[in-house]
Protein backbone atom coordinates (compact mmCIF):
# COMPACT_ATOMS: atom_id res chain seq x y z
CA UNK A 1 0.00 0.00 0.00
CA UNK A 2 1.33 3.28 -0.77
CA UNK A 3 1.42 6.49 1.08
CA UNK A 4 -1.77 9.08 1.03
CA UNK A 5 -0.09 12.53 1.63
CA UNK A 6 0.33 15.41 -1.13
CA UNK A 7 3.20 13.78 -2.71
CA UNK A 8 1.43 10.74 -3.71
CA UNK A 9 -1.70 12.73 -4.88
CA UNK A 10 0.37 14.91 -6.91
CA UNK A 11 1.93 11.63 -8.41
CA UNK A 12 -1.26 10.11 -9.25
CA UNK A 13 -2.75 13.20 -11.42
CA UNK A 14 0.69 12.93 -13.36
CA UNK A 15 -0.90 9.09 -13.87
CA UNK A 16 -4.37 10.58 -14.24
CA UNK A 17 -3.06 12.84 -17.00
CA UNK A 18 -1.22 10.46 -18.92
CA UNK A 19 -4.28 8.14 -18.78
CA UNK A 20 -6.42 11.36 -20.19
CA UNK A 21 -4.18 12.04 -22.97
CA UNK A 22 -3.95 8.27 -23.69
CA UNK A 23 -7.70 8.46 -24.56
CA UNK A 24 -8.05 11.72 -25.79
CA UNK A 25 -10.13 11.73 -22.51
CA UNK A 26 -11.82 10.52 -19.02
CA UNK A 27 -12.92 7.02 -20.31
CA UNK A 28 -12.70 5.16 -23.60
CA UNK A 29 -16.34 3.69 -25.61
CA UNK A 30 -17.09 7.68 -24.98
CA UNK A 31 -20.53 6.72 -27.06
CA UNK A 32 -21.38 4.15 -24.52
CA UNK A 33 -20.47 6.43 -21.50
CA UNK A 34 -22.12 9.43 -22.85
CA UNK A 35 -25.24 6.99 -23.60
CA UNK A 36 -25.56 5.57 -20.10
CA UNK A 37 -24.91 8.89 -18.29
CA UNK A 38 -27.83 10.98 -20.45
CA UNK A 39 -29.37 12.53 -18.68
CA UNK A 40 -32.90 11.82 -20.38
CA UNK A 41 -32.94 9.14 -17.96
CA UNK A 42 -35.70 8.99 -15.81
CA UNK A 43 -33.75 8.76 -12.20
CA UNK A 44 -30.36 10.74 -12.49
CA UNK A 45 -27.40 8.82 -13.64
CA UNK A 46 -24.80 8.10 -10.82
CA UNK A 47 -21.20 7.20 -11.41
CA UNK A 48 -18.38 5.62 -8.62
CA UNK A 49 -14.87 6.34 -8.75
CA UNK A 50 -13.39 3.11 -6.26
CA UNK A 51 -9.74 4.16 -5.57
CA UNK A 52 -10.05 7.39 -6.46
CA UNK A 53 -6.84 8.68 -4.84
CA UNK A 54 -6.15 12.25 -5.31
CA UNK A 55 -10.20 12.40 -6.79
CA UNK A 56 -8.91 13.99 -10.38
CA UNK A 57 -10.94 11.68 -12.26
CA UNK A 58 -14.24 11.78 -10.09
CA UNK A 59 -13.94 15.96 -9.98
CA UNK A 60 -13.53 16.20 -14.03
CA UNK A 61 -16.28 13.69 -14.58
CA UNK A 62 -18.50 15.48 -12.18
CA UNK A 63 -17.95 18.86 -13.90
CA UNK A 64 -18.26 16.99 -17.42
CA UNK A 65 -21.34 15.65 -16.41
CA UNK A 66 -23.28 18.18 -13.95
CA UNK A 67 -26.60 16.35 -14.11
CA UNK A 68 -25.06 13.45 -12.66
CA UNK A 69 -23.98 12.00 -9.04
CA UNK A 70 -20.27 11.30 -8.48
CA UNK A 71 -18.38 9.73 -5.59
CA UNK A 72 -15.37 9.18 -5.05
CA UNK A 73 -14.30 6.12 -2.71
CA UNK A 74 -11.15 5.38 -1.12
CA UNK A 75 -9.50 4.13 1.83
CA UNK A 76 -8.80 8.21 2.92
CA UNK A 77 -10.07 11.51 1.64
CA UNK A 78 -8.13 13.47 -1.36
CA UNK A 79 -6.70 16.89 0.06
CA UNK A 80 -8.54 18.60 -2.88
CA UNK A 81 -5.17 21.84 -1.91
CA UNK A 82 -5.37 22.97 -5.45
CA UNK A 83 -9.44 22.87 -5.43
CA UNK A 84 -10.99 26.02 -4.42
CA UNK A 85 -14.30 24.63 -5.77
CA UNK A 86 -15.51 21.42 -5.74
CA UNK A 87 -18.38 20.42 -8.40
CA UNK A 88 -21.76 20.37 -5.79
CA UNK A 89 -23.02 16.97 -7.89
CA UNK A 90 -19.62 15.32 -6.59
CA UNK A 91 -18.80 14.12 -3.31
CA UNK A 92 -15.94 11.59 -1.16
CA UNK A 93 -16.61 8.99 0.83
CA UNK A 94 -14.46 6.66 2.78
CA UNK A 95 -15.04 3.15 2.36
CA UNK A 96 -12.85 -0.04 2.03
CA UNK A 97 -13.73 -1.94 -1.40
CA UNK A 98 -12.28 -5.21 -0.48
CA UNK A 99 -15.85 -5.14 2.02
CA UNK A 100 -19.00 -5.78 0.57
CA UNK A 101 -20.23 -2.81 -1.12
CA UNK A 102 -24.22 -3.95 -0.35
CA UNK A 103 -24.79 -0.79 0.60
CA UNK A 104 -24.13 0.46 -2.81
CA UNK A 105 -26.36 -2.20 -4.74
CA UNK A 106 -27.92 -1.21 -7.97
CA UNK A 107 -26.90 2.10 -7.63
CA UNK A 108 -24.91 2.88 -10.43
CA UNK A 109 -24.91 3.43 -14.12
CA UNK A 110 -21.12 3.75 -14.22
CA UNK A 111 -18.27 2.20 -12.34
CA UNK A 112 -14.27 3.16 -12.86
CA UNK A 113 -11.73 1.48 -11.67
CA UNK A 114 -8.28 2.45 -12.02
CA UNK A 115 -4.77 0.98 -10.31
CA UNK A 116 -6.14 -0.50 -6.93
CA UNK A 117 -4.28 -3.58 -7.51
CA UNK A 118 -1.95 -2.76 -4.79
CA UNK A 119 -5.17 -1.70 -2.65
CA UNK A 120 -7.24 -5.04 -3.18
CA UNK A 121 -6.40 -8.56 -1.72
CA UNK A 122 -8.89 -10.97 -3.84
CA UNK A 123 -9.45 -9.22 -7.33
CA UNK A 124 -11.81 -11.79 -8.36
CA UNK A 125 -14.07 -11.48 -5.66
CA UNK A 126 -13.75 -7.50 -5.83
CA UNK A 127 -15.19 -8.50 -9.72
CA UNK A 128 -18.11 -9.75 -7.83
CA UNK A 129 -18.42 -6.87 -5.22
CA UNK A 130 -18.06 -4.28 -8.06
CA UNK A 131 -20.94 -5.87 -10.05
CA UNK A 132 -23.40 -5.53 -7.21
CA UNK A 133 -23.73 -1.85 -7.39
CA UNK A 134 -24.16 -1.62 -10.74
CA UNK A 135 -27.59 -0.82 -12.25
CA UNK A 136 -28.80 -3.24 -15.41
CA UNK A 137 -27.14 -2.17 -18.73
CA UNK A 138 -24.61 -0.40 -16.77
CA UNK A 139 -20.85 -0.20 -17.24
CA UNK A 140 -17.98 -1.02 -15.31
CA UNK A 141 -14.54 0.74 -16.90
CA UNK A 142 -11.06 -1.12 -15.11
CA UNK A 143 -7.89 -0.11 -16.00
CA UNK A 144 -4.84 -1.57 -14.26
CA UNK A 145 -0.53 -1.81 -15.58
CA UNK A 146 1.55 -4.69 -15.24
CA UNK A 147 5.23 -4.54 -14.10
CA UNK A 148 6.96 -4.82 -17.15
CA UNK A 149 9.14 -2.64 -19.34
CA UNK A 150 8.70 -2.82 -23.07
CA UNK A 151 11.14 -1.49 -25.47
CA UNK A 152 10.64 1.42 -28.35
CA UNK A 153 9.74 -1.55 -30.68
CA UNK A 154 7.03 -2.81 -27.98
CA UNK A 155 9.37 -6.09 -26.69
CA UNK A 156 9.44 -6.41 -23.28
CA UNK A 157 12.73 -5.98 -21.45
CA UNK A 158 14.48 -8.97 -20.11
CA UNK A 159 15.01 -9.31 -16.56
CA UNK A 160 18.80 -10.27 -16.23
CA UNK A 161 21.21 -9.44 -13.94
CA UNK A 162 24.11 -6.42 -14.51
CA UNK A 163 26.45 -6.77 -16.95
CA UNK A 164 24.11 -9.11 -18.68
CA UNK A 165 22.56 -7.91 -22.27
CA UNK A 166 19.82 -6.42 -21.91
CA UNK A 167 20.20 -5.20 -18.51
CA UNK A 168 18.27 -2.14 -17.50
CA UNK A 169 18.11 -0.40 -13.80
CA UNK A 170 14.54 0.20 -14.63
CA UNK A 171 13.72 -3.09 -14.98
CA UNK A 172 15.75 -4.04 -12.04
CA UNK A 173 13.46 -1.93 -9.62
CA UNK A 174 10.45 -2.72 -11.01
CA UNK A 175 11.40 -6.91 -11.15
CA UNK A 176 12.28 -5.79 -7.28
CA UNK A 177 9.30 -4.02 -6.03
CA UNK A 178 7.44 -6.54 -7.81
CA UNK A 179 8.81 -9.88 -5.98
CA UNK A 180 8.45 -7.39 -2.93
CA UNK A 181 4.40 -6.24 -3.35
CA UNK A 182 4.44 -10.73 -4.44
CA UNK A 183 5.48 -11.70 -1.40
CA UNK A 184 3.49 -9.72 1.16
CA UNK A 185 0.46 -11.30 -0.35
CA UNK A 186 -2.37 -8.58 0.88
CA UNK A 187 -2.50 -7.25 -2.96
CA UNK A 188 -3.45 -8.34 -6.17
CA UNK A 189 -0.26 -7.11 -8.03
CA UNK A 190 -0.41 -9.73 -10.38
CA UNK A 191 -3.79 -9.67 -10.91
CA UNK A 192 -4.26 -8.35 -14.21
CA UNK A 193 -2.78 -11.21 -16.04
CA UNK A 194 -6.01 -13.32 -14.48
CA UNK A 195 -9.25 -10.43 -15.52
CA UNK A 196 -9.90 -11.69 -19.13
CA UNK A 197 -10.63 -15.11 -17.72
CA UNK A 198 -11.89 -13.83 -13.67
CA UNK A 199 -14.79 -11.64 -16.12
CA UNK A 200 -15.10 -13.87 -18.51
CA UNK A 201 -16.38 -16.58 -15.98
CA UNK A 202 -18.08 -14.23 -13.83
CA UNK A 203 -21.78 -14.26 -14.98
CA UNK A 204 -22.74 -10.32 -14.04
CA UNK A 205 -20.45 -8.68 -16.85
CA UNK A 206 -21.76 -8.77 -20.28
CA UNK A 207 -20.10 -7.82 -23.72
CA UNK A 208 -16.69 -7.33 -21.89
CA UNK A 209 -13.81 -5.45 -24.06
CA UNK A 210 -10.14 -5.59 -23.29
CA UNK A 211 -7.70 -3.66 -24.69
CA UNK A 212 -3.92 -3.26 -23.69
CA UNK A 213 -1.83 -0.08 -24.35
CA UNK A 214 1.52 1.23 -23.69
CA UNK A 215 2.35 4.49 -21.45
CA UNK A 216 5.42 6.05 -22.24
CA UNK A 217 8.39 6.13 -19.18
CA UNK A 218 10.96 8.24 -21.22
CA UNK A 219 9.95 10.97 -24.41
CA UNK A 220 6.56 10.99 -25.61
CA UNK A 221 5.74 8.72 -28.75
CA UNK A 222 5.47 10.45 -31.80
CA UNK A 223 1.57 9.71 -32.60
CA UNK A 224 -0.23 9.90 -29.47
CA UNK A 225 -2.36 12.67 -28.41
CA UNK A 226 -0.15 15.89 -27.05
CA UNK A 227 3.01 16.14 -25.27
CA UNK A 228 1.62 18.49 -22.56
CA UNK A 229 2.54 15.83 -19.72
Amino acid sequence: MLPVDDVEHKRQDIQHYVFKLHMNGLYPAKDLVRAVLSPKQPERPAVLDIGTGSGRWALEMAMEFPHAEVIGLDLAPPTLKDIPNIPSNCRFEIDNANLPLDHYENTFNLVHVRGVELGITDFNSFLYNVARTIKPGGIVIIAGGFPQLYDENFQPHPTTLEGHPGFTWSQRLIGEAYSAFLARADNAIDSKQFWAKWIAENPNYENPVFQDVFMPLGPWQSGMYSPAV
